[in-house]
């Protein structure tokens, strides 16, 4: 324990700072080192210290030396308590950034887009580390937040802190939408944001298991209500439902193969890891290009755990209920399914009269409820493309409500 902690010792005394904290003569140097403490200089002592420092708790708690009691509590007891890792007066405590969970996509058009005001209330239908929120906050707006991961609305109330009064969460799916407490008493908003990706803290979580890329259990709900788990429905689904999941949620071409292929493998081993299923699949057809041979499995058993589509289109007919007149409605999407429900639900209720060739003339269209102010989808820029790749296939369309009301049929 002595030689460890002489060794630590005479490491940073090369910069000029004492194992407890006392400051010593440097060596002559004609490099400055900032990596000690991060932030602005008025801000330093709130960032955490590096993470090499936490290793070291154990060894120097034991060994510290019991300060005055008058001075506060001794340096053993603060390491041994953890209140090392985060420096700086009490009232400082929290104020460093926090890690990043979700880089929203398009953030500068959904600005633009929304035109959110002080004053109106909008609905964020998936909340996720609140990069879009944010904007809306920023701008005077009340926000209700939804999501049906618990992780994304304990970051996020966290993270924006400041808005407290104007940000209310709602664990739940956006297809619950009607049921937020939130709610103006008109049951009325002026925006809402639907972001239909998985977050970047999802996809990254290897526990989480939505990706192929970090070996994870295979979980891939989005929240705790989810009707199953990626590895209840790979080892107890039968071969039809597979095959009928990979072709309609993942248009997987080589969808028989491949569910024939994970019945056969299941029969001797159960797959309980992503890396176990997306490796078996690549063996058996083998990699060809960029895209992973799994990409589109796994695709699709997320899309069906999740009952993503079904709960798409419930929260499409809700935002007719919930968004007032001239209220905007933008929902991104990230795949050909996605867009193509979207894109369809909007092009119909934007008709003002539809026609058949069995009617003599075209009549009222009775679901005309949206105008249309970009026809095209969205896409992300050059410049966007470059520091965040995963906003390649995101897609933005806008709609604005009007003030008629949907024909009962």
């Amino acid at each position: 324990m002595s030689l460890l902690l002489s060794q630590w010792e005479t490491f940073l005394a090369r910069w000029g700072v004492g194992l407890f904290g006392e400051v010593r003569p440097k060596k002559k140097s004609s490099v400055t080192y900032g990596f000690l403490m991060a932030g602005r200089v008025e801000e330093q002592g709130t960032a955490p210290l590096p993470p090499i420092f936490s290793a070291m708790m154990s060894c120097c708690a034991a060994a510290g030396s019991a300060d005055s009691t008058a001075c506060g509590p001794s340096v053993s007891q603060q390491l041994a308590s953890g209140e090392f890792l985060m420096a700086g007066r009490v009232e400082e405590q929290g104020t460093a950034p926090l890690p990043p969970y979700h880089k929203p996509v398009l953030p500068a058009e959904v600005d633009q887009w929304m035109d959110a005001k002080p004053g109106d209330v909008i609905i964020d239908g998936t909340l996720g580390g609140g990069g879009h929120t944010s904007l809306f906050l920023q701008e005077g707006a009340k926000v209700l937040g939804i999501d049906r991961d618990p992780q994304a609305i304990d970051h996020t109330r966290l993270r924006l802190a400041a808005y407290a009064d104007m940000l209310v969460p709602f664990q739940a799916n956006y297809s619950q939408m009607r049921q937020h407490p939130g709610l103006p008493s008109t049951g009325k908003v002026q925006g809402i944001l639907l972001d239909l990706g998985v977050s970047s803290h999802q996809l990254d979580c290897a526990e989480r298991g939505f990706s192929f890329q970090h070996d994870g259990p295979l979980d891939m709900r989005m929240g705790p209500n989810a009707v199953m788990t990626a590895e209840e429905f790979v080892n107890e689904a039968s071969e039809a439902e597979i095959l009928q999941a990979l072709r309609e949620w993942g248009e997987e071409p080589q969808a028989r193969r491949i569910a024939r292929l994970i019945v056969e493998r299941r029969r001797v081993a159960r797959f309980t890891r992503t890396s176990d299923l997306a490796n078996c699949i690549e063996k058996a057809l083998g990699r060809h290009g960029r895209t992973h041979p799994a990409t589109r499995t796994f695709q699709a058993i997320r899309m069906r755990i999740n009952e993503e589509l079904h709960l798409l289109q419930q929260a499409l007919h809700a935002t007719i209920d919930c968004l007032a007149p001239g209220g905007r409605l933008l929902i991104i999407t990230f795949h050909s399914l996605e867009d193509r429900m979207v894109k369809q639900f909007l092009q119909h209720r934007s008709k003002p009269h539809i026609d058949d060739p069995t009617w003599p003339a075209p009549r009222d269209n009775p679901e005309f409820v949206f105008t249309l102010p970009i026809r095209k989808a969205i896409s992300a820029g050059a410049a966007e493309l470059k520091s965040n790749p995963r906003a390649r296939s995101a897609k933005l369309r806008v709609a604005v409500r009007n003030n008629l009301n949907v024909i009962a049929s």
